[in-house]
């Protein structure tokens, strides 16, 4: 690896600071140069000193993470749209819920040519409540929003975890909401067909119509 591509390596890890999965960071343990003299959350890389295979395994692993990182938040963004609309609602609502307590893992990388570079791995645990002041349907609707969003991001990994989004929609109002919406759409479309001439053509709209309406409720 050319010192080229070494310097694109370190900056690839300093921008992915904050986010190191743990199989990369267990393979920085393993290539360690540290020898027991740093702390315990603390893992010392002179990347001078690296294989040619090895520098190239950390760059394939980086890679691999980037692009199910990037697969993943396509498939996460198509989930939570539909789910958000169906709920009823909009982007502009949606608001993290803060968390609590973080993990911090450092990873120092150092050599004769590179500045040392402190990578964090911050593991953030989420309350699984969020609380609403005075009872406020705004807030609580934030907080619903933001705990739905965290489940469908995490890709209902979780046992349940896509009982409790279902659950979160009803509490929300949102699939109460969609079917007022929906019989508002069959009350203009009736208006529309009483427009039309008497026709087996518009009694079996009608029907078609009304056939709809019972499947909402």
């Amino acid at each position: 690896m050319t010192d080229r591509e070494k310097h694109d390596l370190s900056t690839e890890l300093e921008f992915l600071l904050g986010e190191l999965p743990e199989n990369i960071v267990d393979f920085l343990k393993e290539q360690s140069s540290s020898d027991g003299q740093m702390g315990e959350d603390e893992i010392e890389i002179d990347i001078d000193t690296l294989s040619h295979e090895t520098l190239y395994k950390l760059h394939k692993l980086l890679d691999d993470y980037l692009l199910k990182k990037q697969k993943n938040q396509a498939k996460a963004e198509s989930c939570e749209m539909e789910l958000l609309n169906e709920s009823g609602f909009s982007n502009s609502s949606m608001q993290p819920c803060k968390g609590n307590d973080q993990v911090d893992e450092v990873v120092d990388i150092v050599g004769s040519s590179y500045p040392p570079v402190a990578i964090e791995k911050r593991l953030t645990y989420r309350n699984s409540r969020c609380s609403s002041s005075s009872g406020s349907s705004g807030l609580r609707g934030t907080c619903f929003t933001a705990k739905l969003r965290d489940i469908i991001q995490s890709e209902f990994c979780e046992t349940g975890s896509l009982d409790e989004a279902i659950e979160l929609v009803k509490q929300c109002g949102g699939i109460k909401r969609a079917q007022e919406l929906a019989k508002e759409k069959v009350d203009i479309a009736i208006k529309s067909l009483q427009c039309l001439p008497q026709s087996d053509f518009r009694l079996g709209l009608e029907d078609m119509v009304m056939f709809n309406l019972e499947r909402i409720d």
